[in-house]
């Protein structure tokens, strides 16, 4: 037996384990699931909210030892995408050092100094796969039938379930939560060694000066017709350069299969030939690609104990590289829930509220990303919604959530409440969470903004 138990062995898994811990230490935590080396690896950047949510667990050193600082998002739009030989983008760069500090990391050195981490901290790894759940409903002692090397299995009970398990959606697929979007992505990407990193200079770009740092340590974001492709310099410990490159696109507006280096540089060549000599610069560690990815779960968390996140639940798009962002905000709603629960507080209205504003914040994200998609080719509309987007993200959302609003009753509170009213519904939050869950047919959050509508965050006329 044991107080939480979390099915997974990734850095969903692990940030989480990582934070009870810390937060809570008087409750046991086990991590159930063996480290998967077939599974690709992907999200080597960190973005604000997930770079202060690493530093309070106690890995800040590691990020500044171990990895690239990251010097904030550089956006490359070129005004002429049907021409291959005019290398000319305008370039959108910060022109000063971030305020907050933010990092490119190596997934596979971090997620295995997370692990140490962990085990260094009290946290119980359980080797194997986890091949049932039992769910124990309002008793609450849920079962996990673990299967482990030598096919011996053996159950481990637990108070606190969580599903961290990634695209294997161990508990949604058990209590049919999940479906697929309407609008599905196709993702390519691989690790590049031992190149050329001026080439990333050889374009004419139209930019601001900028005297405080090198450009070369950012994420660079390279538009195109309903694609975009990503270039993330890492530390290696192999080699003296690595950098993460890869491409996502709309299958419905990019009509194109990619899913080899061959295809990659083909279809780049027509539209960014810079990333075509990068690549032909170095040569290739691996390989990896996700066909129609995009899906999302009708539920996260319940008051009866079991919580999903991170891709167990949604996949998120990785254009603002928010992934770890919304997993750190996601073990700090779960624990809050859990934290309350353990002091002996009704917990079923809360953890509907949080549900309801979690979810509402991941579906405008990533309705408003998906839509972006139609106007990439464009610099002009593409920067403005980019812009927009990225201002409401600074101005209200990062503060929210370094500020705990988004697990605290009030704030999640209004969340939900105001979503009740946008939808039309004068019930309680628990009865409209449902309807609020369905927000498929909102629209885009930058096409709201731009047609002066102030109904998208409801809660700003209270601000």
């Amino acid at each position: 037996m044991t107080d939480l138990a979390i099915l997974g062995n990734g850095v969903a898994a692990n940030l989480a384990a990582a934070y009870m811990r810390k937060s809570m230490p008087e409750l046991t935590v086990a991590v159930i699931g063996s480290v998967d080396k077939r599974r690709p690896i992907v999200g080597e950047a960190l973005v604000e909210v997930s770079t202060n949510f690493i530093r309070e667990i106690g890995l800040g050193p590691l990020l500044v030892e171990r990895h690239h600082p990251k010097y904030g998002l550089t956006y490359y739009y070129k005004p002429n995408l049907d021409n291959p030989s005019d290398r000319t983008y305008v370039v959108d760069e910060s022109p000063h050092v971030p305020p907050f500090p933010s990092f490119l990391i190596n997934r596979f050195t971090f997620d295995r100094d997370l692990r140490s981490h962990n085990a260094a901290n009290g946290v119980a790894f359980h080797p194997g796969r986890a091949v049932a759940v039992e769910l124990g409903g309002k008793n609450r002692r849920h079962q996990v039938v673990i299967e482990d090397d030598e096919k011996r299995e053996h159950k481990l009970g637990c108070r606190w379930l969580i599903d961290a398990t990634g695209r294997n959606q161990m508990l949604g697929r058990k209590l049919g939560l999940h479906q697929r979007t309407q609008f599905q992505k196709n993702v390519y990407w691989f690790r590049l060694v031992d190149f050329d990193p001026a080439i990333l200079s050889h374009i004419h770009a139209i930019k601001k000066e900028n005297r405080s740092f090198d450009s070369y340590y950012c994420t660079h974001h390279f538009f195109g017709e309903g694609s975009w492709i990503w270039c993330i310099p890492i530390v290696s410990e192999e080699h003296p350069r690595m950098i993460s490159i890869g491409i996502t696109y709309r299958t419905d507006l990019c009509r194109r299969e990619i899913h080899t280096i061959e295809q990659f540089l083909d279809y780049i060549a027509t539209e960014h030939p810079v990333v075509v000599d990068l690549v032909k610069s170095g040569r290739l560690d691996d390989t990896n690609s996700y066909r129609s990815y995009m899906y999302e779960t009708r539920q996260h968390y319940s008051s009866d104990g079991w919580f999903i996140i991170g891709d167990a639940g949604d996949t998120v798009d990785p254009l603002y590289s928010h992934g770890l962002a919304l997993i750190s905000m996601q073990a700090q709603q779960v624990g809050e829930a859990i934290r309350r629960e353990h002091k002996g507080e009704p917990i079923d209205e809360f953890v509907t509220d949080l549900d309801i504003a979690f979810t509402t914040m991941h579906r405008l994200a990533t309705r408003e990303i998906t839509s972006l998609y139609e106007v990439m080719h464009d610099p002009l509309r593409c920067h403005l919604r980019m812009h927009l987007a990225i201002l409401l993200m600074f101005r209200l959302a990062v503060p929210l959530i370094f500020n705990g609003y988004m697990w605290d009753p009030i704030g999640i509170k209004i969340q939900s409440f105001s979503e009740a009213k946008r939808h039309g519904s004068r019930s309680r939050p628990l009865e409209a969470a449902d309807r609020c869950r369905r927000l498929g047919t909102a629209q885009p959050l930058g096409r709201q903004l731009s047609q002066g509508a102030v109904t998208v965050l409801p809660e700003l006329r209270l601000l």
